[in-house]
């Protein structure tokens, strides 16, 4: 019976799912290297993935005040999570390169596959039991997990990016008195 319902779920996802799935793996992997980020393309991921999860949300809940809170307020878990691991550690700047020096993780490969599988759970659970849409536990706990995780690729970025010194033009302006 189990093996039915899998059978039937994946067949009727569509092509595409599969090929995303294989580009976050791949971009994943890629990330557990040590690598040298341009300061655009560090903003890039976690704006995408927020945009990502909160996409979802959206499209399965609607604009509704509780679950917007709910996302809004597994971000900012995740981020005060992260001010106290100061995660990634050892992401340091390079003024000479201009980039940031990012040292390898499976991190942002493990969230951008829980992302991934979250939407997919969502997804099928909402075409499974469309009454799930109205109930409010579940529609804020699945918010706050999206926020959550999309959260940490947010947290991680702006931890990375505090590794760069202030531009001389705010240090001339805060350093006066």
């Amino acid at each position: 019976m189990l093996t039915q319902i899998v059978t039937r779920i994946l067949q009727g996802t569509p092509v595409w799912v599969y090929a995303l799935f294989l580009a976050l793996t791949v971009l994943g992997y890629l990330q557990s290297k040590p690598r040298e980020v341009a300061p655009l393309m560090m903003a890039i991921l976690p704006l995408a993935l927020g945009a990502f999860s909160l996409s979802r949300v959206l499209a399965g809940f609607g604009p509704d005040p509780l679950v917007l809170a709910a996302w809004a307020a597994g971000s900012a878990a995740a981020l005060l999570l992260n001010r106290a691991l100061k995660q990634p550690a050892g992401a340091r700047w390079s003024a000479e390169t201009g980039s940031f020096h990012v040292p390898g993780s499976w991190v942002p490969l493990a969230l951008m596959l829980a992302i991934f599988f979250a939407r997919y759970a969502l997804a099928v659970s909402l075409a499974m039991q469309p009454a799930l849409v109205n109930s409010a536990g579940f529609a804020t706990g699945a918010s706050f997990a999206f926020g959550l995780l999309s959260g940490v690729f947010l947290a991680r970025a702006l931890w990375v990016w505090s590794r760069r010194p202030a531009p001389q033009v705010f240090n001339r302006v805060f350093n006066r008195a």
